[in-house]
């Protein structure tokens, strides 16, 4: 017979399995949690994939054009007052782009921002960026990785004192400005496979905007619709929710940041020049990295905000 210490010690080791085995399924379950709300884990690499960023004259799409350019991407800026030899304009975010350009050619970077001109409410721009698009591929290549719809304009006011010319400004660029840019660019997407990034619904986004809103739900339907459509094709559409983000500073023009004491233009460490706001917090840009090269992306993701709201507030009022 098996002696008491012997029993003890075989019930110990037992545990112990059990207590391992627990944790190692504890770990694979939340692995497979992880992976079903960031989609794939397995990721793309970004170094020299071509993206479109349809709108870089607010605040959200010079950000993003700039954090994909410093990843290693080769970035399409849509600018609407841009150059059509390709150059940068002399708005703020063509002085950022221009300085960020030469920054990198000094340290030989892998990263580009070529400059489009480009607005989503007009045809003849929309297809002659994708001539502009082509011209700058590598011999062979004819596709593009992903297109980023950062168009967006915002009216604040009660529906009663808005002007209904801006509403139709408004849904002109917010909603059919996506249907626009994904009709011209469906081909270039479908050559690659890429993805169409679209910008949904914002959440406390407070009062006095009731046509943006409708705007941006319409922009969620779009989205479905084109989801299911391009499907065959092997082109995704991914939506994201700014999550506590004023739409003022999404769709606002970006500032230089001067000293106080030169009016000189401040310049960050990368040689690129400060401009604000600068409204995704590094969470969100890390949330876009996923939605841009996950294998099998999610559908929706949530950018979380930068500034609280108190901050949020002043910088709207200093726009």
């Amino acid at each position: 017979m098996m002696d008491e210490q012997t029993a003890w010690v075989l019930a110990l080791q037992l545990v112990a399995l059990v207590s391992i085995a627990s944790a190692i399924m504890l770990y694979l379950l939340c692995k497979i949690k992880g992976n079903h709300e960031s989609g794939s884990s397995e990721l793309f690499p970004g170094g020299g994939k071509p993206v479109v960023i349809t709108c870089c004259d607010n605040a959200m799409g010079l950000q993003l054009a700039i954090h994909l350019a410093n990843r290693g991407f080769r970035v399409f800026a849509g600018l609407k007052n841009g150059s059509t030899s390709g150059s940068p304009d002399d708005s703020v975010p063509g002085k950022v782009i221009r300085a960020w350009q030469k920054y990198r050619e000094s340290i030989q970077g892998q990263g580009n921002i070529v400059p489009l001109h480009l607005d989503v409410t007009r045809e003849d721009l929309l297809h002659e960026s994708v001539d502009i698009i082509r011209a700058h591929l590598p011999a062979g290549e004819d596709g593009i990785w992903a297109v980023v719809c950062t168009n967006g304009i915002t009216y604040r006011g009660s529906l009663t004192q808005q002007d209904i010319a801006h509403w139709d400004a408004l849904l002109k660029t917010n909603i059919i400005g996506v249907l626009r840019t994904a009709r011209t660019y469906q081909s270039l997407l479908k050559n690659s496979s890429g993805r169409i990034i679209t910008i949904g619904t914002t959440d406390n986004m407070g009062g006095g905007l009731v046509a943006y809103a409708a705007s941006r739900f319409a922009v969620e339907g779009a989205s479905q619709a084109l989801r299911e459509e391009l499907f065959s094709a092997g082109i995704k559409v991914i939506t994201v929710n700014p999550v506590g983000i004023l739409p003022e500073l999404l769709f606002c023009q970006p500032k230089l940041v001067k000293k106080p004491e030169t009016e000189e233009v401040c310049v960050e460490i990368n040689g690129c020049l400060e401009y604000q706001p600068q409204v995704l917090s590094d969470r969100a840009m890390e949330i876009l990295d996923i939605a841009l090269t996950s294998r099998e992306p999610k559908n929706k993701y949530k950018l979380e905000y930068k500034y609280k709201w108190s901050r949020q507030l002043n910088l709207c009022q200093n726009i």
